[in-house]
């Protein structure tokens, strides 16, 4: 079952890839007019290690090269580490992701802390990289609803408590919040384009299962969004499907706008991507141009007009020699904004994209700091705001500051690792992004290498302690097994006591071995609980499954103990099924369940 669905996942994404992509022609034509090494970059090569934690689980790190020459421990970049507990056994159906460590992100010192608390600031502090005590994952898998739960109740006091005590603790508080959840947002989607060119990469293939990929990936992309935490396992499958028909489609969108503007003014456009398909793409324009009277119209580019500019004819920047033409760069765009290209570095005004970023920023702090309206609280606000905010769209101006951040996180991660990108407008482009952040919590590109090689060094002797990494692996095996038998409200009730008294009332601690083997048992029938989910929502199970299949998975269920809250998923297969053989299946695993089995039988 799992090669059908490992098998059914790759054909789907080359479906997605191929079908959404328009004009493909149009890069035999960009090849002619560029050398094929720099108009569409291979997906970087990756080496991934794997380190045994003590009490069964392993903790696998994803390592990039930094394209230059050099040792390989100053051109390797520790990018990601995973935690995954398999139970001390060799059955990789049982075991589970746990913590995800984006090792480029650390958490914020206290003078950038300060300054993120300053509102209209929007310069990063020099030299300040901290790393103090274990790096702090970025993401816990096996609870992916709590981040949710913490935002909420950090919004609520924001609303209830620190905004009626007027605007100096409004302004510096709402500035703290937002930079602070800017700064995790970032990290969370470099994490996410590191995550995605994983699936391309056969070396990390070997490491990681098709199923295990699109988990983390889209639980990355879901950690950026509000309540996306909330969105079940059963559930992550589709979303992830939809997010990458919805991406790829944007990207074939923006790709050819830019693509017919820069023709239609008479400019050379370049794509680039890393995981097989355009995500960036670069304008330039050809020295000989300059001076031509050509008609320049620079909607949806957002860059002057380069025919008229005297800056241009005296250019002593970055410029290259292709075919006999000396071009000169004009602008980087990101393709994955929505509806229109995001314009990110302009080679000729340095300062325009931070300009436009620290005026959307005052813009909200200014009406949520200064004067405190709120879009919740104040309906005429919020419809004016999204008409605003819809006009401005459509006539190209990038309002979505969320979809902005991920543009930004995936070109500095692109620039960072692609080779194919020449040396010297790497160096330019690095030094404009640099010039572009505005969050005082941001750390530059290269201090983020710096901090990735300290963070893993931590997080190596994190994992060696018997009291760090392996203890807390064991509480979450608890904490598991707990979650497994008890309801939310019984759940947050012992979290009550817990609390009230001081950590004296604790649920029962069992003995490691004992906890593993009921683990073992209790996975095993989540996996196949989670497949006969996917059963029950046909009509017609026997049409579409393979009945062999599920008469297989509710044999081990009907073996071991199904949770509660499952058995209905049992009485609608047997609702809708007429395989008799299945139907009795079926009946044997809803026993003890007193009702369900007469409602799911009733229907036959």
């Amino acid at each position: 079952m799992q090669d059908f669905k490992e098998s059914g996942a790759r054909v789907l994404r080359l479906m997605v890839r191929v079908m959404r992509r328009p004009f493909a022609g149009w890069f035999f034509l960009i090849f002619a007019i560029f050398p094929a090494g720099s108009a569409l970059a291979e997906a970087p090569s990756f080496r991934v290690e794997r380190v045994a934690v003590s009490g069964g689980a392993e903790l696998i790190t994803v390592f990039g090269k930094l394209p230059g020459s050099g040792t390989v421990q100053n051109t390797e970049l520790p990018l990601i580490s995973v935690l995954r507990d398999t139970l001390g056994d060799e059955n990789p159906e049982h075991d589970r992701l746990r913590y995800v460590w984006v090792l480029t992100s650390s958490r914020p010192t206290l003078l950038q802390r300060a300054a993120g608390s300053l509102p209209f600031f929007y310069w990063r502090p020099q030299n300040s990289h901290g790393t103090g005590g274990h790096p702090a994952p970025m993401l816990d898998l096996g609870a992916p609803a709590w981040p949710v739960v913490t935002s909420l109740a950090s919004e609520f006091t924001q609303l209830l408590a620190l905004d009626p005590d007027g605007a100096i603790v409004r302004s510096s508080t709402r500035s703290y919040r937002n930079n602070l959840d800017d700064h995790r947002n970032l990290h969370i989607l470099e994490g996410l384009a590191v995550i995605t060119q994983l699936e391309d990469d056969r070396e990390a293939r070997a490491f990681f299962t098709e199923q295990e990929l699109i988990e983390m990936e889209t639980r990355l992309m879901l950690a950026s969004h509000t309540l996306g935490g909330l969105v079940g396992n059963s559930s992550l499958d589709p979303a992830y499907y939809k997010e990458r028909a919805r991406m790829e489609e944007t990207r074939g969108h923006n790709w050819e706008l830019l693509r017919q503007r820069a023709e239609e003014n008479g400019l050379y456009f370049e794509p680039f991507g890393a995981d097989g398909s355009s995500t960036h793409a670069l304008l330039w324009i050809a020295t000989e141009d300059l001076g031509s009277g050509h008609k320049f119209d620079g909607q949806f580019l957002g860059i002057s007009d380069p025919y008229s500019d005297a800056r241009l004819k005296t250019w002593r920047g970055y410029r290259e020699i292709r075919d006999g033409k000396e071009m000169i760069p004009l602008a980087l765009y990101a393709l994955d904004y929505p509806k229109v290209p995001l314009l990110v570095v302009d080679f000729r005004d340095t300062h325009r994209p931070k300009r436009r970023e620290m005026i959307s920023h005052a813009a909200t702090d200014t009406v949520s700091g200064v004067l405190g309206i709120s879009k919740f609280t104040n309906p005429p606000f919020l419809f004016g705001s999204m008409a605003f905010n819809f006009v401005r769209t459509r006539h190209g101006a990038a309002s979505d500051r969320a979809a902005r951040l991920q543009a930004y996180a995936e070109v500095r991660e692109w620039l960072a690792l692609d080779e194919s990108v020449a040396p010297d407008l790497r160096q330019v482009l690095q030094r404009r992004m640099e010039i572009m952040g505005v969050n005082p919590m941001e750390e530059s590109i290269a201090g983020e290498a710096r901090i990735a090689r300290r963070q893993y060094a931590a997080l190596l002797g994190y994992a060696a302690d018997p009291k760090g990494l392996p203890a807390r692996v064991a509480r979450d095996r608890e904490a598991e097994l707990f979650a497994n038998h008890h309801g939310l409200a019984a759940r947050a009730g012992f979290e009550l006591a817990h609390a009230v008294t001081f950590g004296l009332v604790r649920h029962p601690v069992e003995e490691e071995a004992a906890v593993e083997a009921r683990l073992d048992q209790e996975r095993r029938v989540q996996r196949e609980m989670t497949f006969l989910a996917a059963v029950a929502k046909s009509a017609q199970p026997e049409v579409v499954w393979n009945m062999d299949e599920v008469r297989r998975a509710l044999d081990d269920v009907a073996s071991a103990q199904m949770p509660a809250r499952s058995a209905k998923v049992v009485a609608k297969i047997m609702s809708s099924t007429n395989d008799e053989q299945t139907r009795a299946l079926c009946a044997r695993a809803l026993m003890g369940y007193p009702g369900t089995e007469i409602a799911g039988g009733g229907q036959e």
